[in-house]
């Protein structure tokens, strides 16, 4: 049998044992990895390639384009004042930082959202065994396995979301950190340029 068939059915059978909450828990796990994964790119692509080595000594290494470009360009500019690049430096760092955290909390907020919906599949399935358990005909059983089923698939669902999601979170926040640290090597890079001509 095809492999991809399998699993496809595989997929759909949980997907429908998992009840009306499996849409949601869907579209909040793609909303919550765009997330993730459009932070990561952004990161990814500001970062210089070797932290260690970063930055070289001269300025017209970051020629060429890029963030880093921009912020020596912004910070630097036509002046030659000290406290005016400290205080650019500053604003741009508060600007990254500001957004840099609301995303990072949003996701964390996401993160945390899956497994409550799943917990709250969790409540439905049991409420739907319960119901099973209060019935007397031939489909007792049936109703009882599935609202067994509803409460373990959701659950699972929910944390099989949120716990990558969270790690993936974890690394983001090294990442900042990593960034914020950059903009702190750049500035001490532009203050040694400025201060021999003070």
């Amino acid at each position: 049998m095809n492999p991809i068939l399998d699993l496809w059915e595989q997929a759909t059978s949980v997907w429908q044992k998992g009840g009306i909450l499996m849409p949601t828990l869907a579209i909040l796990s793609l909303y919550t990895y765009y997330i993730a994964f459009d932070l990561w790119f952004r990161l990814k692509t500001i970062m210089p390639r070797d932290i260690q080595s970063f930055p070289r000594e001269k300025w017209g290494a970051f020629r060429g384009g890029g963030r880093i470009n921009q912020i020596m360009h912004y910070c630097m500019g036509n002046h030659q004042d000290s406290k005016e690049t400290q205080k650019r430096f500053e604003q741009v760092r508060t600007s990254d930082a500001s957004y840099l955290n609301r995303r990072l909390k949003f996701l964390l907020v996401l993160a945390t959202a899956s497994p409550l919906i799943g917990l709250l599949g969790t409540v439905g399935g049991m409420l739907r065994t319960f119901d099973g358990l209060s019935m007397q005909d031939n489909y007792k059983m049936d109703l009882i396995a599935s609202g067994i089923s509803e409460a373990l698939v959701t659950t699972q669902a929910g944390l099989l979301v949120a716990i990558p999601a969270l790690a993936f979170s974890h690394f983001l926040k090294r990442k900042k950190k990593d960034w914020l640290h950059c903009i702190n090597r750049l500035e001490s890079i532009s203050l040694r340029q400025i201060m021999p001509l003070k």
